[in-house]
Order: C-alpha cells, then sequence, then structure tokens
C-alpha cells in the first residue's frame, strides 16, 4: 500500500533539517510534491558569504534567520502547501517533538553529531530518513528506513567529526554540487512517497569532480546494482 493509499497525500508532512545549500536546493522540489505541510528547521542566519550557494536568499534577506527567510520564499511559489520556519538547532531536547508526525524526514546538515542525533531519532520514531551531505565535490546520499534499520541499536553515523571535516570550508562547495545532492535526496523521497523504499540502506557516493559514482549496497538493501560509471573517465 502506497503512502498516498495509507493517509491520504492531503496529510504528508515532510521535515527538512538545514536550508543551508543542499536545503534550499530540496525545498523547491519537495514543495513541487503532493505534500500538506513542509517543516524548515534550521537554527542559523543567512550569510552573505553563503548567498552564491544558497540561492534561496537574497541580499536583502542577510542577518536574517534561514528557516524564516526560506519559508517566506516557498510560501509565494507554493501557497497550497503549509509552510512552518523552525528557527532553532536540533538537540536532544527537542528533536522528538519537531519531528514526530512525519512522513519523511530529510537532513541536511553538515554535522556529524547532529546527523547521529537525528538518525535515532527518526529510527525511534519509526520515520524513513533521507541523508545526504557535500564535501568539496564529493556528495553521499543514503536513506535509512525499513524494518532492519529500526531494529539496530547503532546508528549509520558514528564516531566523532574529523579535523578534515571541521577545516571543510563550505564556500569551496559549487551550488551545482548541492543541487546534485538535493536532487538525488529528492527523488529518494518522492519513491517513499509512492510506497517505495526509497532504495533503503543504499547509499551513492558521487565524485562530481571527477565525474565518479559508487553504490554501496547496505544490509538493507536488496540486489546489487551497477553503477553506470567508467572508472577511467575524468572530468
Amino acid at each position: 500500500m502506497s503512502l498516498q493509499q495509507g493517509i491520504g497525500a492531503r496529510n504528508v508532512r515532510i521535515a527538512i533539517i538545514g536550508a543551508g545549500g543542499t536545503g534550499c536546493a530540496l525545498l523547491p522540489l519537495v514543495g513541487a510534491m503532493d505534500v500538506h505541510a513542509i517543516t524548515v528547521i534550521d537554527g542559523d542566519t543567512v550569510e552573505a558569504k553563503n548567498l552564491t550557494r544558497q540561492l534561496l536568499y537574497a541580499t536583502d534577506d542577510v542577518g536574517r534567520a534561514k528557516a524564516e527567510a526560506a519559508v517566506q520564499r516557498m510560501q509565494a511559489m507554493r501557497r497550497d502547501v503549509r509552510w512552518i520556519a523552525e528557527h532553532r538547532f536540533v538537540d536532544a531536547r527537542n528533536i522528538t517533538a519537531l519531528l514526530q508526525g512525519s512522513a519523511v524526514v530529510a537532513d541536511c546538515t553538515d554535522d556529524l553529531a547532529a546527523r547521529a542525533l537525528i538518525e535515532r531519532t527518526c529510527r525511534e520514531l519509526r520515520i524513513p530518513l533521507v541523508s545526504g551531505a557535500v564535501h568539496g565535490h564529493q556528495v553521499q546520499v543514503i536513506t535509512c528506513s525499513g524494518e532492519q534499520h529500526m531494529r539496530q541499536r547503532s546508528g549509520f553515523f558514528q564516531g566523532r567529526t574529523s579535523e578534515d571535516q571541521l577545516g571543510c570550508d563550505m564556500r569551496d562547495v559549487p551550488a551545482a554540487v548541492t543541487t546534485l545532492t538535493a536532487s538525488l535526496m529528492a527523488l529518494r523521497i518522492a519513491d517513499i512517497l509512492k510506497g517505495g523504499d526509497g532504495l533503503a540502506g543504499v547509499m551513492d557516493l558521487v565524485d562530481a569532480g571527477h565525474g565518479r559514482w559508487m553504490r554501496i549496497m547496505g544490509p538493507e538493501a536488496g540486489e546489487f546494482m551497477d553503477t553506470p560509471i567508467d572508472p577511467m573517465h575524468h572530468a
């Protein structure tokens, strides 16, 4: 039974955590889906240095809460969707209340600790999670859902943030890379809303700088699937 058949498309609510480069690219794609409400969660503010890759914002938005600025822009595009802005960072005290009742959660954050908390909470609430991350020209997208994921005691995102991650300058991430990440996430979200598994347990790793694409099959995934990338190709 599809999600629409089970609860009705107009009752579907999606939570998007992170309204930076990937979140800005994902919001119009998810807003075009047949959903009732979209909650945008981000405790940060718009900065001028990020405008070239956070394409929902304009110069006049600098200093404003990202969640509120993004929601205002999206309301003008999709008035039939209920847009909710949550100007806060997720933490152990608020995350359950923020995510409860969501049909899908999209994680667009760039913090390993936050990603671990989000995955653990989604597992506890039995909510499918589509997670996307970028590092330079590299993209990582994974879906965590299904019975096997719900039974896991430890999450996919473990350990502590490395010095390499801490030193990543997000200004070096082109808008094309965050848009690619958002597009891959949107395809998975759309599949979940149609009753699919959104490629549960399958991680896509894309090196956009060299045109390489690797697919890692986790224990939740089904049969092996090849990816149509020539390993000798260099962009």
